[in-house]
């Protein structure tokens, strides 16, 4: 192949310029937009195709602007899992594609000269192709796949591409005349790069699929939540009913007292009936009916482990924050710190408050540690971080003399 115009620089660099903006949108799918440094990525992305442009074999080196594109993945958000598996199919999807060419244009005949641009233009409408169609495919999800699964969709790309470097070698020494190694390559390339593209159609049927189920999940634990809180409603009720029911004795045994001059028993009397309207009263009476609901829960297990715990509420009734994160954040919070004073062992308190002001929700917690130094976020910790961030919000820890605080802040709410 020959290149025989002076402007064939020019047309391959906008091709090659072409698809890195392709593969920047469809990292930008896999993995979420660039938050920082967006102009920075682009110029790191497009003085890469410069730079491939002018080393020697320029036209050769069109192939490389996948390679070109891993040097802005540092710039999109954090996941690894994601995005070695992806950039993994993404490469032996490109790597098969070349092959595949190669293959056909050594099955076709073809005349001494050719115009490289014709090739490379083919090849660069072949790519978008294959670009566009994993970009309609995937989906920026954000499940968390379980690391076994990851390791078999990781198997595909390696395998596939192993097999094709071994495959490659093997019709190289065959016997069979051409074009028939050829065509058998050209068969197993089409065969890897359609098993490649299909791990972007899988991974996003388990991402709709794992959704399902976590929302599933989360309704179960509503529910769980819900009906005990009922039943506390209802336990709570039939105290009330009781009092009401005695009322009526408990005011002529208070007027009967008075008169008779009794005022020590008087005095017991009112201190048994105030104790029995206590236990009457809900843990934990914000308003809200999600976090009152959490909390009622999680302070009576407190009280019953000897933990304690008077949690300081400012919120509205209709603060807009899902169930579902309410429990994420605050019952992680909790569930952590109930298990840091169970390992302290001795008369512990909860410090809690939870307050609600100017679109911006504040979760503070301190609790007892006898950990001397902070340890890396176990599940929970990092769902509550994960929560977080739907809302732009932050997550705060520190551990000194003996008590570990956390704070997270939700944003515009």
């Amino acid at each position: 192949m020959i290149y025989m115009t002076r402007y064939d620089l020019l047309l391959n660099f906008f091709l090659c310029s072409a698809d890195m903006y392709i593969l920047m949108k469809l990292m930008s799918r896999m993995y979420g937009p660039i938050v920082k440094y967006k102009k920075t990525a682009a110029c790191i992305a497009y003085a890469g195709i410069v730079l491939l442009m002018i080393l020697p074999a320029h036209y050769d080196n069109s192939f490389f602007t996948l390679p070109v594109s891993f040097l802005i993945l540092g710039f999109y958000p954090k996941n690894f899992q994601k995005k070695l598996l992806f950039e993994s199919c993404l490469f032996t999807i490109v790597f098969s594609y070349v092959f595949m060419l190669n293959d056909i244009t050594n099955i076709i005949p073809r005349g001494e000269k050719i115009w490289v641009m014709r090739y490379l233009i083919g090849y660069h409408i072949g790519l978008w192709f294959l670009l566009f169609l994993c970009l309609k495919l995937c989906q920026a999800a954000e499940a968390e796949m379980p690391l076994s699964l990851w390791i078999i969709f990781l198997f595909i790309p390696v395998t596939t591409l192993s097999s094709s470097v071994i495959l490659l070698w093997f019709l190289r020494d065959s016997s069979l005349e051409r074009p028939i190694p050829d065509l058998m390559h050209l068969f197993m390339q089409a065969t890897f790069l359609f098993v490649n593209i299909a791990v972007f159609d899988l991974f996003r049927r388990f991402s709709v699929h794992y959704k399902k189920e976590k929302e599933r999940s989360l309704l179960e634990q509503q529910m769980k939540y819900q009906e005990r809180h009922y039943g506390e409603l209802l336990r709570i009720n039939s105290k009330i009913e009781a009092v009401r029911h005695d009322m009526k004795n408990h005011l002529q045994t208070i007027a009967l007292l008075y008169q008779n001059g009794s005022q020590k028993e008087l005095l017991k009397y009112i201190d048994s009936t105030t104790a029995f309207l206590q236990q009457a009263k809900l843990p934990a009476a914000s308003g809200n009916p999600y976090i009152d609901a959490l909390l009622g829960i999680k302070l009576n297990e407190m009280k019953e482990k000897g933990i304690r715990c008077v949690p300081k509420l400012s919120l509205p009734q209709n603060l807009p924050l899902p169930f579902s994160d309410t429990v994420t954040i605050l019952g992680n919070l909790l569930d952590n710190a109930v298990r840091s004073c169970a390992v302290c062992g001795e008369k512990t308190e909860i410090i809690l408050s939870v307050v609600y002001q100017q679109n911006t929700l504040l979760f503070h917690m301190e609790n007892p540690c006898r950990e001397k130094t902070m340890k890396p976020y176990g599940t929970g910790l990092r769902n509550v971080v994960r929560a977080a961030r739907k809302y732009s919000g932050t997550v705060c820890t520190k551990l000194e003399n003996g008590n570990y605080t956390t704070d997270v802040v939700l944003y515009n709410l």
